[in-house]
């Protein structure tokens, strides 16, 4: 019996914590060891689709889902969303903006919930609403599953590190990684890489250990959504939610 079906959503109510940096590094630590891997691009400024239309050939491959973009006019989008043959590790980018009916399909289709967050007031303070919205959330009061935050873009020992330092500790939620704010970050995305691909830079070298931790922490978890029946959900698409409004209409 292969490896089970494990499906690990990266969200966040807030746009410019890191998501798809999340998702996409996640999506290459998993197919460097040896996993098959689905990215799924559940957010309409379609991030992810255009990082791996930027990914080299040559590398471990990442089989993208768009959901969000269209398909041709002979195609279901049961047919367009479905997983690749050999898949085990669907990470789903998820959009900022979803709420209720979009955040219960999400948490359905989910074992592991991942909440990238920057060190800043703002991100904090819309993260603090998020995650209440979320842990208070029909859906998964009906069906917890283990959520981990990241603490993402982290400059070490100084004020705003010291804060969300401050803030992590009175989340009932584990901080589960943290990343430095580096610009091997924007190097490997503008290349359609993970860090773990650069093992030529040093930047990089430094962050791969905390992507190994990541990995370990989140196949520790026990089984939540592929428990209930990982055949009927390899074969069931990602929804794909709907289009949903900009994030200026959020508030600050």
């Amino acid at each position: 019996m292969g490896p089970q079906l494990r499906r690990i959503l990266v969200i966040n109510g807030k746009g410019g914590c890191g998501k798809t940096t999340v998702a996409t590094n996640l999506a290459v630590a998993y197919a460097k060891a040896g996993h098959g891997v689905a990215l799924v691009d559940n957010d309409p400024q379609e991030s992810s689709a255009y990082w791996a239309d930027q990914r080299p050939a040559d590398l471990p491959p990442v089989h993208l889902l768009a959901t969000h973009r269209r398909g041709n006019m002979y195609q279901t989008s049961v047919f367009q969303n479905r997983l690749p043959p050999g898949v085990d590790r669907v990470i789903i980018d998820g959009h900022s903006n979803a709420r209720d009916r979009d955040l219960e399909l999400l948490l359905k289709q989910t074992d592991v919930v991942l909440l990238p967050l920057q060190p800043s007031s703002i991100d904090i303070q819309a993260a603090s609403r998020f995650i209440t919205d979320m842990l208070t959330h029909r859906a998964f009061r009906a069906a917890p599953r283990p959520v981990g935050v990241i603490a993402n873009r982290v400059q070490p020992n100084t004020e705003t590190h010291a804060k969300l330092s401050h803030f992590l500790a009175c989340l009932e939620v584990p901080t589960v990684a943290t990343f430095r704010d580096s610009p091997v970050y924007m190097e490997a995305a503008e290349q359609g890489k993970g860090v773990v691909d650069m093992l030529e830079s040093r930047a990089a070298r430094k962050e791969t250990a905390a992507w190994w931790e990541l990995l370990r922490w989140i196949d520790e978890q026990p089984k939540t959504a592929s428990d209930r029946g990982s055949q009927s959900l390899r074969n069931r698409p990602l929804a794909a939610g709907r289009r949903v409004p900009s994030e200026q209409t959020l508030r600050a």
